[in-house]
């Protein structure tokens, strides 16, 4: 079993078409088939169910993929590593959450750029729980992610800690009840967000059940209908300034056992680590500091 023939498995898997994947790979189709045949001779399965509009994976075939993708990923990182001079560049990919994104990354993104111009940044918003798969399944090289993060494939970089906040519309002052506020509908992220499951965990302790859930997947949209007067969310309390100095949002305390929330950075432990993605970690690790 050769790369190049799991190279043209793993073409003609996402493509799901031989004659597309041959034309994609300038390959004439019938030597395309032949060694794709000869692959699955040699592994003693079937890898596709042919059909007269193309190919769909065999089970065996699916498990392949998964093993392919692993293993293109981390011939990738071994040739970065090889040509590696010690100097940052290529492309990063990083996930995080948008409450982060919006709040402290913007300054340090800012400094990476300066400090490695050469290396383009790629930055991608989600829940914790989606970023945390994403590096899992190689297809970012790390993520900012809040709450504890106890995985075997993974090691982290802690960031900084961050306040937590009931946030309210302005007509709910800062004297009002937990209880009145907490009847309010809970305005949160999909599951996977951190701060949702701190919410609802604050809410089993306090035997709350809440009078509706509004679920919504832009941060943006949440804090414009907070500021409507729909409902309540639980969010670090650096994020929304902005509202607050124009008296659009109230912040309230909450319990101190749900007041924290701490941000790592996450990245594979099988990670071969290039400059590129270590020069990134120095700079949390400086700013920590």
């Amino acid at each position: 079993m050769d790369l190049q023939a799991l190279r043209y498995f793993r073409i003609v898997a996402k493509e799901g078409s031989f004659s597309q994947a041959a034309q994609k790979l300038n390959y004439a189709q019938s030597n395309l088939s032949t060694r794709i045949r000869q692959l699955e001779q040699e592994l003693h399965t079937p890898l596709f169910y042919r059909h007269a509009t193309g190919v769909r994976l065999t089970e065996k075939g699916e498990t392949l993929l998964a093993y392919t993708d692993q293993l293109f990923q981390l011939v990738a990182e071994v040739e970065n590593v090889m040509k590696d001079d010690g100097t940052a560049r290529g492309s990063l990919h990083i996930g995080t959450m948008e409450s982060a994104a919006v709040t402290f990354m913007p300054e340090l993104l800012a400094e990476y750029h300066h400090r490695y111009p050469d290396v383009a940044l790629t930055v991608q918003t989600g829940v914790s729980a989606e970023s945390i798969r994403q590096v899992l399944d190689y297809n970012l090289d790390g993520a900012f992610v809040a709450g504890p993060v106890n995985h075997a494939e993974l090691t982290s970089c802690f960031v900084r800690k961050e306040k937590l906040t009931l946030y309210s519309a302005a007509e709910f002052d800062v004297g009002t009840p937990l209880a009145e506020l907490l009847s309010q509908p809970l305005l949160v992220l999909p599951q996977g967000c951190s701060y949702r499951w701190m919410l609802d965990n604050w809410l089993h302790e306090e035997q709350v059940v809440p009078a509706q859930t509004l679920e919504f997947d832009s941060l943006g949209a949440i804090l414009a209908s907070v500021s409507a007067g729909l409902g309540v969310t639980l969010f670090p309390e650096s994020l929304a300034g902005f509202y607050k100095t124009k008296q659009i949002v109230v912040s309230h305390a909450v319990p101190a056992s749900f007041a924290q929330a701490e941000i790592s950075f996450v990245w594979r432990k099988d990670r071969v680590m290039d400059s590129t993605l270590q020069s990134f970690i120095r700079l949390l690790r400086k700013k920590k500091a």
